[in-house]
């Protein structure tokens, strides 16, 4: 995450995400499950397309379509639960490690980490998801940031599949970098109260932490 250029763009960590997924779809299962989840993806990405408006919006959608393609070729074999649950495993689990560390130590050399976190996440808004996510600030001050999603591309896509019972695993691949944060150490808490999963838009809570005595 060094290079500037790079760090905030899904076209850039798609890729990344979209092997490290195959790699551990190839651990769990066998490879024609593979061959036939690649056959799929091909398919989703074609209904896919009306919806993509920019590159941004490319990577974003190839990242959800590795989802949804996953679970239709393993739903039928292995059931709606287990097909979820190994989709899960292959989306946010093989980079976790990396991403926990890089958020840790960003946050750890900080001056203020409350302020490079905020940082980075109006980056994100900008260089990652783009003008296919809206995004409100009911409050945003030196002590707290509050992000709403009133738009969300990926929440689109999985609606146009039919598929937004899987919301739940791509929003918790934002816990692979919000578990880095340790209040008590970076002085900063970030919840998130709601999401598409589970309501009509998704809320971002950044506020500082008051060292305790």
């Amino acid at each position: 995450m060094s290079d500037a250029t790079t760090a905030f763009d899904p076209t850039h960590w798609t890729p990344i995400i979209e092997g490290a997924f195959f790699a551990r779809l190839r651990e769990t299962t066998d490879r024609p499950v593979e061959e036939l989840v690649r056959d799929r993806l091909a398919a989703v990405d074609t209904r896919f397309a009306p919806l993509v408006a920019n590159p941004m919006d490319a990577a974003n959608a190839r990242f959800t379509a590795l989802a949804v393609a996953a679970y239709d070729v393993l739903k039928p074999g292995h059931g709606p639960t287990a097909a979820a649950a190994i989709v899960e495993d292959c989306l946010n689990s093989p980079l976790r490690a990396d991403i926990l560390a890089g958020t840790r130590g960003m946050l750890d050399h900080a001056g203020d980490a409350f302020t490079a976190l905020v940082d980075a996440s109006r980056d994100r808004e900008r260089s990652y998801f783009g003008p296919s996510f809206h995004f409100e600030r009911p409050l945003d001050d030196q002590q707290t940031y509050i992000l709403d999603v009133r738009r969300c591309l990926f929440h689109e896509l999985l609606v146009a599949a039919g598929r937004a019972h899987l919301q739940p695993i791509l929003c918790r691949f934002d816990l692979n970098w919000a578990d880095a944060i340790d209040p008590a150490r970076h002085h900063l808490r970030f919840v998130r109260p709601v999401t598409y999963a589970t309501g009509p838009t998704c809320r971002m809570l950044f506020t500082r932490e008051e060292p305790s005595s």
